[in-house]
């Protein structure tokens, strides 16, 4: 699901960040103030992704991702909102997932992807749902 040719780039915020483009539902149940568009994601790791949104949203403010690869919804929080422009009319969002994994359905992951800490947090969590 990486962008081809894009070389991924090394963070310890969550991992190497993965390039990509991937189409989703971006919603806010507010109910004073809902929200929901399509917006597409650019950049991806475990611990969240960078959205080009057709608006601004508050930092703060908790989200939802619907119609991901991995995962029908994901819930996250904004942690940078930045215009790409005055006559962009578009707006880069910093989004931190509340459950971190690979919601995005990239297959060739990067080695730090790959670690003791994420495959527990695995088996836990499949450990969670079939209790439920």
């Amino acid at each position: 699901m990486g962008t081809p040719g894009a070389k991924p780039e090394r963070s310890e915020r969550g991992g190497t960040r993965i390039p990509c483009e991937i189409s989703a539902t971006l919603t806010i149940r507010d109910a004073r103030e809902p929200f929901s568009q399509q917006c597409l994601i650019i950049l991806a790791n475990l611990r969240g992704c960078a959205v080009r949104s057709p608006a601004p949203i508050p930092v703060g403010t908790e989200v939802w991702l619907a119609g991901l690869p991995a995962q029908p919804e994901v819930s996250a929080h904004v942690v940078t909102c930045i215009s790409l422009g005055q006559f962009e009319h578009l707006w880069l969002l910093g989004l931190a997932l509340v459950e971190p994994g690979n919601v995005w359905g990239i297959e060739n992951v990067p080695e730090d992807w790959i670690s003791d800490n994420w495959e527990n947090e695995q088996f836990d969590r499949q450990d969670r749902k079939k209790q439920a």
